[in-house]
């Protein structure tokens, strides 16, 4: 079980390396840290693949437990495109290219006291946690101490960062692969405590405080010991993965989800669309026959938004007045009262204009509420609720109260 999970994580690391790869590629000018990250994939990708058991049995007839130190040195390596990559997040680039460099050379010192501690005392092939050698190795004691130094401060650096920009974040993709990101390094952190605890438990000839750390794993998250050092670094590299991985695929996968929440405001908007282009057609736009529902909304919502500003100088701040009342009364209240308002003006709007009064040359009324017009969505959403209240029986007090020069003829409403 745990070969096959092992094999599969490697390949969805694989995967996401590819697919970040491939956007390096296609981009002229890459983003800091771009190819950080794909070096921290593959390097994480490898270690997986050497860490199965059954790699590790071809391994160990190389050079006894070669796979566990080949599959440290890529978790190292994919520790440095971490640090690499914050650096670059964070840093200018100067200071990024000086600490980038400084910080390469620990790394490789620590790679290369790890394989002269590993080599300088030999081990029996074993599969799985070294148990009980550590306390007769101390050289394997001090490599694991390193191994988890080295990575726990990527993972401490990667936490922070998550932790400053996720507050910031304004997509919601960017914001949840920033949390995902952050959720894998306290795994990641959980783990690394956890073995140097049993590490060093076990040098000083004390049991391991939790079993599971003397034969190989049956089970990544039994027993308990094997939740720590196995089913905990499983989740973390996912849940990393999927974090760097989410903001450039993410959007693409709610695009269904976005389009259906689109349509349902282009109908929404229908009724309010179609009252303005009868009163002005020059406001409808040309759209082209294979046109995106986005595209589409937007179009509706620029249409409306026009008709609304030619419809402004038939308003009457009398019906507002008396709009308002109604809404009160019948109990409305926030965003469902402005809109009944905006609806019971406009309604008025229209009489007045098909019974044939003069546009004031001057309204002080302002057709377009609260919408907010930098946010399409938001937008559509308000007029889409102007729209809803124009069959609404609590605009007809504000519509038929209007002068009786303004009522239009064989009460004709919208």
């Amino acid at each position: 079980m745990i070969d096959r999970l092992f094999l599969g994580v490697a390949l969805f690391v694989f995967v996401a390396a590819a697919y970040k790869a491939y956007g390096l590629r296609k981009s002229p000018s890459p983003a800091p840290g771009q190819r950080s990250s794909c070096l921290l994939l593959m390097a994480l990708g490898f270690a997986f693949v050497l860490l199965s058991d059954s790699a590790q049995e071809i391994e160990n007839r190389i050079y006894p437990n070669l796979g566990r130190l080949v599959s440290n040195v890529c978790t190292m390596l994919a520790a440095l495109g971490i640090v690499i990559q914050m650096l670059n997040v964070g840093r200018p680039p100067d200071v990024a290219r000086r600490m980038i460099r400084r910080r390469a050379r620990v790394f490789a010192a620590a790679i290369a006291l790890m394989t002269v501690l590993f080599l300088s005392d030999p081990l029996p092939p074993r599969i799985g946690d070294f148990g009980p050698l550590y306390r007769d190795h101390p050289a394997l004691v001090l490599y694991n101490l390193i191994y988890a130094g080295g990575l726990g401060m990527a993972m401490v650096d990667m936490l922070t960062l998550a932790a400053k920009y996720t507050r910031h974040a304004t997509r919601t993709a960017m914001k949840a692969g920033l949390c995902a990101v952050g959720a894998g390094c306290v795994l990641a952190l959980a783990y690394l405590a956890e073995k140097v605890v049993v590490v060093l438990a076990q040098a000083m000839g004390f049991p391991a405080p939790l079993p599971g750390h003397d034969r190989a794993c049956p089970s990544a998250f039994t027993p308990a010991g094997c939740m720590f050092s196995v089913g905990f670094p499983v989740a973390a590299v996912l849940l990393i993965v999927i974090g760097m991985t989410i903001p450039a695929w993410g959007p693409r996968l709610a695009a269904p989800i976005r389009g259906m929440r689109y349509l349902r405001l282009y109908r929404r908007l229908r009724p309010l669309w179609t009252a303005l282009c009868e009163e002005f057609p020059h406001i409808v736009l040309p759209v082209p026959r294979w046109t995106g529902i986005r595209r589409r909304l937007h179009r509706r919502v620029i249409e409306i938004r026009d008709g609304l500003m030619a419809l402004q100088p038939y308003s009457d701040p009398e019906v507002r007045a008396n709009a308002a009342r109604a809404a009160q009364q019948a109990g409305l209240t926030g965003r469902r009262y402005q809109a009944a308002i905006v609806a019971g003006v406009v309604t008025a709007a229209l009489q007045a204009r098909r019974t044939g009064k003069e546009p004031a040359t001057r309204s002080a009324d302002d057709l377009h509420g609260t919408g907010d017009l930098t946010d399409l969505v938001a937008e559509a959403t308000w007029l889409a609720e102007v729209a809803d209240s124009l069959t609404s029986p609590v605009i007809e007090a504000p519509a038929m109260s209007a002068p009786r020069t303004q009522q239009p003829q064989g009460g004709a409403r919208v």
